[in-house]
């Protein structure tokens, strides 16, 4: 190869990287809109639906998966990716209006377990169905295939952040 070929040759790749580096900004930046819009949307149907919050949705269904048994405080701080201090502000509001309780385990009086109240069950039983509902009101315009191929190209991007987080 001539050196005035090595240099176009050095031009195109620097061009193509340039142009791949503006791709993935862009990816990056329709994700996080994406999830800042679907984030705000949620909230405010939850707001004016239940009077409740998309954190308060988020607690009820984990405790609804999690059973009987409940979920630590640490446990479930890890499942929402939220601070323990953060949590357990939400937690003390939700056992205020009577949704979640704590259980002290006879085996571990130092460790409580978060558990769903009878009125957090059965407000979690009506925030569920309208969840899944506006869910597919707001996707759609996908066809399944879209879904489907969505899905899995946000999974290859969770699953590299995940090995990046190890």
């Amino acid at each position: 190869m001539e050196t005035g070929e090595i240099a176009d040759a050095e031009a195109l790749l620097e061009d193509r990287i340039d142009v791949q580096s503006k791709d993935a900004l862009r990816v990056w930046l329709y994700l996080l809109k994406c999830s800042k819009r679907l984030e705000q949307e949620m909230s405010d149907r939850f707001r004016v639906n239940f009077s409740s919050s998309l954190s308060r949705f988020d607690v009820l269904a984990h405790l609804d998966l999690a059973g009987a048994e409940g979920l630590s405080t640490s446990q479930l701080a890890g499942r929402l990716l939220a601070s323990k201090g953060n949590i357990t502000r939400l937690l003390d509001r939700m056992e205020q209006d009577g949704l979640i309780e704590r259980r002290q385990p006879l085996s571990d009086r130092r460790v409580s377990r978060i558990c769903l109240a009878p009125r957090g069950a059965e407000l979690f039983s009506r925030m569920a169905p309208a969840h899944e509902g506006w869910c597919q009101d707001i996707l759609a315009g996908l066809t399944d295939s879209d879904r489907d191929s969505l899905i899995r190209l946000l999974r290859r991007i969770k699953d590299r952040l995940d090995q990046h987080m190890k």
